[in-house]
């Protein structure tokens, strides 16, 4: 296997902010590149590696789940890393607690050199023994500036919530002021759109009907309009106005021009989920911006809004929600009545779509789909003969079984050199013969030791490959489960085996299974068995 050198980068948001900005560069992409680039040039024995980047642009150093981050250290533990370089250990992260965690224990058990450039770390420098005070020191510095900024952070948000000022992004309808980014004007493109919406409630229309009528003028949904904002080509992209969409704008107090802020918080300082605040806790402020419609027609047009107080059946949860239409991609709707119907929603927001006859019985799939589960199960069955046969072939336990054997035969040798001392001490063997059969028995012992680092080179290769094997087994043999239940057990374990159903027509379905991937892996060449 051919080992690489990691280049790591990092910006978080606070950073990627002032790069694009161009008021501080210092932590850009750009320059963590030239660092370390410059840094392997001048060290020959890193020059030579292969260098693979892994780049994490607008993620925080407090928080370890960065996906190229986390996409490195699965290639660390696969030992296809030889090396990581970064620019500096806040790179890393800014917890010192988890960062000492990978510079003294994780790096080093998995045979990883770590290279901090500009903090002139080198792990090579601390081989056998901790990172060191002054290494500790510094991440803790990383640690406590993250907590610190934190605190400042939020209470210059605080200041800014109280004063009327949005804190985060401005709602459809709305953009920043050119002159002071934290005033919402109107958006000319799009204000007049919650306009009109507000005007179509008030006029009778429901929100189907409005979600409707926006998708027929094919005006961008807010997720669209955002993304096309930042990507002119996500105009394309064939996203609906539904009747959450619509209510979404509708229960929105900001378009009165009152400023609602503080209605979620972190907290802690790593959170990685906000809580939702209670009512009395949101900071409000009365004519913060230009309201797009008064007060009397929010609640006018909230009144009109249809509040069903009927208690809702709660029904059992299924977890048969797999079925998607094979014309717009989405998720087929499931309502019930003589039995349970899924059916495609978009026609409720869009006329004359190719979706308006997608409608069929969870009865009629069910018939199509169960015979070719079990088919597949028969299918699977074949292949999992063959899939054990290979396990069986690796003999995994075998080299576990053989290292104990010759550990037993290296401490027999130990055993008979001092029986053979003791013979030679009390006189019933001569000195030569002494030597002679001591010689022999080393010999045999550094043969046997011999044998033995083969044997554990040789585990080491078949170990990963074996428990791939083992847990495909595992997961085989849970999908097998199902081949002699009877139907209605049967299809329980049928749902827990599909991925995805796409309904093109009455005629046309497309099935993905979750367990494509083991035929895929059991079609592949396996290891010939060999003698231990």
């Amino acid at each position: 296997m051919t080992q690489h050198l990691a280049a790591y980068s990092r910006t978080s948001l606070e950073d990627y902010g002032k790069a694009h900005l161009l008021i501080d560069q210092s932590y850009s992409i750009v320059n963590q590149r030239n660092i370390i680039k410059n840094y392997v040039a001048d060290h020959p024995e890193l020059a030579k590696l292969p260098i693979v980047e892994y780049i994490d642009d607008g993620f925080t150093g407090t928080n370890f789940e960065r996906p190229r981050f986390q996409e490195m250290l699965a290639a660390v533990k696969r030992g296809e890393v030889a090396c990581i370089v970064m620019k500096d250990l806040s790179r890393l992260g800014r917890s010192y607690l988890e960062v000492g965690d990978y510079l003294d224990r994780m790096f080093p058990s998995l045979n990883v050199r770590f290279i901090a450039v500009t903090d002139c770390y080198d792990s090579d420098d601390f081989l056998g023994i901790t990172s060191g005070m002054d290494v500790a020191f510094r991440n803790f510095i990383y640690d406590t500036y993250s907590k610190d900024l934190s605190v400042k952070v939020r209470s210059a948000m605080r200041t800014r919530m109280e004063n009327g000022k949005f804190v985060n992004h401005t709602p459809y309808g709305y953009m920043k002021s050119p002159t002071d980014k934290h005033l919402m004007i109107p958006d000319p493109q799009t204000a007049p759109v919650v306009q009109q919406i507000f005007r179509a409630i008030l006029a009778g229309k429901s929100t189907s009907e409005v979600a409707k009528s926006l998708n027929a003028q094919r005006i961008m949904t807010p997720l669209q309009y955002k993304q096309h904002r930042i990507k002119p080509t996500c105009q394309n992209r064939q996203l609906l106005w539904s009747h959450t969409t619509v209510l979404n704008i509708l229960h929105n107090l900001k378009y009165t021009g009152v400023m609602v802020n503080h209605t979620r918080e972190s907290r802690h300082l790593r959170d990685k989920s906000q809580r939702r605040t209670s009512p009395d806790e949101w900071i409000i402020t009365e004519n913060a911006h230009e309201a797009l419609i008064s007060s009397e027609e929010f609640t006018a047009a909230n009144n009109l809004l249809r509040n069903p107080s009927a208690p809702i059946k709660k029904r059992p949860p299924s977890n048969d929600r797999v079925f998607f239409c094979g014309h717009c991609g989405r998720k087929l709707q499931k309502t019930y009545g003589t039995d349970a119907y899924f059916s495609c929603p978009t026609p409720k927001y869009q006329a004359d779509c190719a979706c308006s006859h997608t409608r069929y019985s969870k009865t009629d799939l069910e018939a199509v789909l169960l015979p070719i589960y079990r088919m597949q199960l028969d299918l699977l069955d074949e292949q999992a003969a063959q899939h054990e046969e290979a396990n069986k072939s690796l003999n995994a336990h075998g080299y576990i079984k053989k290292m104990a054997r010759i550990e037993k035969s290296i401490a027999a040798c130990d055993t008979q050199k001092l029986a053979l001392f003791e013979a030679y001490h009390s006189g019933n063997i001569d000195l030569e013969t002494f030597v002679e059969r001591k010689t022999a028995l080393s010999d045999q012992q550094t043969q046997l030791r011999a044998e033995y680092q083969k044997a554990e080179t040789d585990y080491a290769e078949k170990k990963q490959e074996f428990e791939r094997l083992q847990e495909e087994s595992r997961q085989i043999a849970d999908y097998l489960s199902g081949q002699s239940l009877p139907n209605d057990k049967a299809l329980e374990k049928m749902y827990e085996a599909i991925d995805r159903v796409t309904i093109h027509s009455a005629n046309e379905i497309e099935i993905r299974w979750k367990f494509e991937d083991l035929f895929q892996n059991m079609q592949r060449p396996h290891p010939q068995k060999q003698a231990i």
